[in-house]
């Protein structure tokens, strides 16, 4: 097996409510009554002000569609409790073209500072025209500490195919995910508040969508990294059951095991309770409760986990998908060629420090900190250093053959091989599953820098822009005319599985690749504009690694 990817062979409408009235108006006129009748026909619907069960909101008209932002669909959250929704409005909610406030984070990368804790907000975009369109709903990535459904997502393409888009906010870092079990509920469940707020966020959709022109039994969640681990989560918690009807994952895959209740509290709720001095207090819930948030921020973790044992989530990912428990609908799943260098690259920009022969083994070591099986570390950093040469073209005396290497541990342990088990897992469970992977190596930069010797590549985060980026932005980053191709094909294959549950033009219009199940076939689309095209799902998990990583104790050495 050749393991340099580049060398590889990649073998209707619908009578909406207003429209059904007016049909019963016009009839009426036209089978009874005086023609003379002077009574003035009634007012057409203004199709941008909407009722919702809290009350009237009124949208704006924005590049062809109809746009609502910053719709609350919970209230102030009271602080480590699940969220409510919002009290009914007597007066029109008026939304404009600005974003509501982001939930409390840092600043960072891909996320700006905010102290607002009132921040259960969503964003609807609509085609213009009324009808009963599929729903698809963006969970945001960021490490669960930082980001918005605001805009970095530009959802007008979904939109032309005809679909309603969804974005929202929910809490985040140490509010949104902090385990400390003097937060715990009466049913002694601590934890997981975001991913309470998404269900929110769904049950809103489930009972408004249609006054959008949205279809509430056709909902899919989608998202990338952080959302994409919340997507499926929602797909092993036992209270979104119902909430959605198909989902997509992009690069969600990693520590599928999550932490139980009482190992969240030791990884991340003692320290942060430590670190405000919560520890000494006689009253540990109120004292978190009453700290400003600030406080919070400053001493929370750069990144959470979910927690399993509670009611949100009784059990892992990994469990509900390994036992066929989960919430069983189609799933769109996959990851990115270079996942690891966005990590690697951030940390060095961050750090001012490169990746040396000097220190390399020690951030080895510190990436695979969190892995339980006990295995040589070394011998998996030698082996990656040496194999890295082969498997990304690169010369052997190439500055950027540390933080290479270093990356594709990341992106192989971290993410590919998660991917391509839960593929399998999905598939065994007899539900339909397409699985992607993401190759282009010259993608647009999302990033305004660069990392000598370490090119950002098909990295993480890097393919939402083909879906969720407008074709002027796309094409401003540096985007070629075979890229903007790819970006049409990925937008119209995420659009058609939100329809039907398939990636597939169910008329054959779509024009492009055909993507199989990876159980009809056992392939997945490689999602590269050169060759866009099915590769087997082994040629994937070997150029990944996934044996090594499914029994590192055992497995030979690397070598490619």
């Amino acid at each position: 097996m050749n393991n340099n990817k580049s060398e590889m062979t990649k073998p209707r409408f619908f009578l909406t409510a207003i429209s059904t009235a007016v049909l019963a108006v016009s009839l009426t006129g036209c089978l009874g009554g005086d023609s003379d009748n002077d009574t003035p026909p009634p007012a057409a619907a203004d199709p941008l002000a909407v009722e919702t069960q809290q009350g009237t909101v009124a949208g704006i008209e924005l590049n062809n569609m109809r746009v609502f932002r910053g719709i609350p669909y919970g209230a102030e959250p009271e602080r480590f409790a699940a969220p409510e929704l919002p009290a009914e409005r007597t007066e029109r909610l008026v939304l404009s073209e600005e974003f509501a406030t982001s939930c409390p984070q840092p600043d960072a990368t891909f996320g700006d500072y905010s102290d607002n804790e009132d921040c259960l907000y969503l964003n609807v975009y609509a085609p213009p025209e009324p009808g009963d369109y599929p729903v698809m709903v963006w969970i945001h990535g960021g490490s669960l500490t930082t980001g918005s459904g605001g805009s970095s997502y530009e959802p007008a393409r979904l939109v032309e195919q005809g679909i309603v888009v969804v974005t929202i906010n929910y809490r985040l870092g140490a509010l949104g995910f902090l385990p400390h079990s003097s937060l715990a509920d009466e049913n002694g469940s601590y934890g997981n508040y975001g991913l309470m707020d998404q269900q929110l966020a769904l049950k809103w959709v489930e009972e408004n969508i249609s006054g959008f022109g949205g279809n509430p039994d056709n909902v899919t969640i989608f998202g990338e990294s952080a959302g994409g681990h919340s997507v499926m989560s929602h797909l092993a918690s036992p209270g979104s059951a119902g909430l959605f009807d198909k989902a997509i994952v992009q690069s969600g895959s990693y520590s599928p095991t999550q932490l139980s209740q009482p190992a969240g509290e030791a990884v991340f709720g003692q320290p942060l309770v430590a670190a405000t001095g919560c520890d000494q207090s006689p009253d540990v819930a109120t004292c978190l409760r009453e700290l400003p948030v600030d406080a919070i921020l400053d001493a929370q973790a750069g990144s959470y986990l979910p927690v399993t044992g509670g009611q949100v989530l009784p059990e892992s990912i990994d469990e509900r998908l390994s036992s066929g428990t989960f919430n069983q609908v189609p799933v769109m799943i996959g990851s990115n060629l270079h996942e690891g260098r966005l990590f690697v690259g951030i940390e060095i920009l961050q750090t001012q420090t490169g990746v040396t022969a000097a220190n390399y083994q020690d951030k080895v070591d510190a990436l695979l900190a969190s892995d339980p099986r006990e295995y040589d570390r070394q011998t998996v950093a030698d082996e990656y250093y040496q194999r890295i040469v082969a498997l990304e073209n690169i010369q052997p005396d190439d500055p950027g053959r540390y933080a290479r290497a270093l990356s594709a541990i990341n992106t192989d342990w971290r993410f590919a091989c998660s991917n391509v088990n839960q593929l399998q897992q999905i598939n065994a469970a007899g539900q339909d599953a397409y699985g992607y992977w993401f190759t282009d190596e010259n993608a647009p930069s999302i990033l305004p820098y660069t990392v000598p010797g370490l090119p950002w590549g098909a990295a993480h985060a890097f393919e939402i822009q083909y879906v969720l980026a407008d074709e002027s932005t796309f094409v401003e980053r540096g985007a070629t005319e075979s890229q903007v191709a790819l970006s049409d094909a990925m937008v119209g294959y995420w659009a058609n599985f939100a329809k039907f549950g398939d990636p597939n033009s169910t008329d054959g219009a779509s024009g492009n690749v055909e993507w199989s199940a990876v159980g009809e076939s056992g392939t997945i689309l490689d999602l590269d504009p050169a060759q866009l095209g099915p590769v087997p799902a082994t040629s994937y998990a070997e150029y990944h690694n996934c044996d090594l990583w499914a029994d590192p104790e055992t497995q030979a050495p690397l070598t490619p």
